[in-house]
């Protein structure tokens, strides 16, 4: 799951998994690199990632254990060149309110 925070402009992930030993966020803002952004682990066995992404549309993966890759099961997916699927998160801030 990812949720995005207008006010920093972050975005941060989270994946329920406890069984697992590591896990990463890869995906299109780091070339697809499987060891650029490691995620932590909670001790309710959440891991968990911030980045600062630009708006629009990213997509992504979670390779956990450095074996198999996971999608987001809350995020749309979007077929990719391997014949499988990626998440797609969709970056948007909201405007500022303007006062009157």
């Amino acid at each position: 799951m990812y949720k995005v925070n207008s006010q920093t402009k972050k975005t941060n992930f989270k994946l329920k998994l406890p069984e697992a030993n590591s896990v990463s966020l890869v995906g299109d803002f780091n070339e697809w690199h499987a060891d650029a952004t490691p995620m932590k682990k909670d001790k309710n066995g959440v891991w968990k990632a911030e980045l600062k992404l630009d708006a629009g549309e990213h997509q992504f993966r979670y390779f956990v254990d450095d074996h198999y890759w996971l999608n987001d099961d809350k995020a749309t997916k979007v077929a990719n060149a391997f014949g499988t699927d990626n998440s797609l998160a969709r970056i948007q801030f909201n405007a500022p309110s303007k006062k009157k």
